[in-house]
């Protein structure tokens, strides 16, 4: 292995001790390393995407035509357009980029062995880092959260219970037992929600999964979750706040517990879905949603001090997407994303895999409902970035397990 290759699978796997100083270093170095592996793979790489792209069926064809031409559609329509066409780029360089990294690993298994050993490692670092910080800043008499690695910890969290899926090393322990603490003192309601749902949707699956002859039971745990959720999509619905006069705003009784959903996302929530009306098939454009037309005003609620009505984004990824992308842009990625994670799901039978990957996927968008912009860089990457690195894994057991078989017969 060349000294540019170990430099470069280094970079990959130390990404997130690097997001721990910067945002803009994790991301160049990133790239840095992934461009680097690309012009040493170059050869083979002109080939496997020859084949994935005679691969790719006409149902996966006319859903990433449809997904690439509702987000245009919505750039077109943007209210600034400028702002529109760069998040989409980047966007659709970050998915291409993640495919590309899939692409070089699962060819080469010592890569892989190598980049997820480097990535527990990282891992372990960062865990000291954080918890050393949190507790040396952590004032025990007042209780008071400590806000530095606050929005850090939503991702420190998730690879906390991943690794121990890409890698089997001891060291994975460490984390896991610092995480409850680590997200009492940052105050971290996003990662205990996800835990809940990940583990929610995991649990679902099992069941699901044991009932095989079972087709009543199945049919009405499908039915259940489907309805409850609807059901809870409907209630907040109704009940945030649709009157955005002064007078309103100062009068209005809030029937969400604001302990559930703090009243400054409710407004936000509740001002965005009003607007959503006015655009509902292609939306605002894309990253525009604080340059609509009342979302700068002052909410003036005693609950809310001096926040606007949009504070840069709504703090929902499927309000913001329906917002900036409209229905027919956010039906377009549900669909990308299903059928991204089924190509995955389809790699292996393996009940362990698949219960990581839908863990995966219940942390990683529930947390986004209450919790960073989708068009934010780095959460961003981490979903395709860390999707790939499932991938990988799930294909590099599966080369394992069939060498192991083919020793045996031998």
């Amino acid at each position: 292995m060349k000294i540019e290759t170990y430099l470069s699978i280094f970079i990959i796997g130390f990404c997130y001790s690097l997001l721990l100083i910067n945002k803009i270093i994790f991301g160049t170095l990133l790239s840095l390393g992934l461009l680097t592996l690309i012009f040493i793979n170059k050869k083979s790489l002109v080939q496997d995407l020859k084949t994935s792209l005679k691969n790719i069926n006409k149902k996966e064809l006319l859903i990433l035509l449809l997904f690439i031409s509702c987000f245009f559609i919505s750039v077109l329509n943007s209210i600034k357009i400028e702002r529109s066409i760069a998040v989409i780029i980047y966007l659709y360089l970050i998915v291409f980029f993640s495919f590309i990294l899939y692409l070089i690993f699962i060819k080469k298994k010592e890569y892989a062995d190598l980049l997820f050993k480097i990535f527990s490692i990282s891992l372990f670092i960062n865990c000291f880092v954080i918890t050393t910080y949190n507790f040396s800043h952590f004032d025990f008499s007042e209780m008071s959260e400590v806000i530095r690695f606050k929005g850090y910890m939503n991702i420190m969290t998730l690879l906390s219970f991943l690794i121990f899926f890409l890698s089997k090393s001891k060291l994975n322990i460490i984390p896991l037992l610092f995480l409850i603490p680590n997200i009492i003192i940052s105050n971290c309601n996003s990662a205990i929600l996800g835990i809940i749902i990940g583990s929610s949707s995991c649990l679902v699956f099992f069941l699901y999964n044991i009932l095989k002859q079972k087709k009543k039971l199945r049919i009405l745990i499908i039915s259940t979750v489907f309805f409850s959720f609807c059901f809870s999509t409907i209630f907040f619905a109704q009940n945030l706040p649709r009157d955005h006069q002064e007078k309103n705003i100062q009068d209005f009784q809030f029937t969400i517990p604001t302990e559930l959903i703090d009243p400054h996302r409710q407004f936000m929530w509740g001002f965005s879905i009003k607007k959503i009306k006015i655009k509902p098939l292609f939306g605002y454009g894309q990253d525009t949603s604080n340059f609509i037309k009342g979302s700068q005003k002052e909410i003036g609620s005693p609950y809310t001090g001096d926040m606007n009505f949009i504070s840069s984004h709504p703090h929902n990824f499927i309000i913001e997407l329906l917002l900036e992308t409209g229905f027919l842009g956010l039906v377009s990625f549900f669909f990308f994303i299903f059928i991204i994670n089924y190509k995955v799901w389809k790699i292996t039978k393996c009940t362990t895999s698949r219960l990581y990957l839908i863990f995966f996927n219940g942390y990683f968008w529930s947390t986004s409902l209450v919790n960073f912009s989708f068009w934010l860089g780095w959460w961003q990457a981490s979903y395709y970035l860390i999707l790939a690195f499932i991938a990988i894994k799930i294909k590099v057991n599966l080369f394992k397990n069939t060498s192991e078989k083919e020793i045996k017969l031998n």
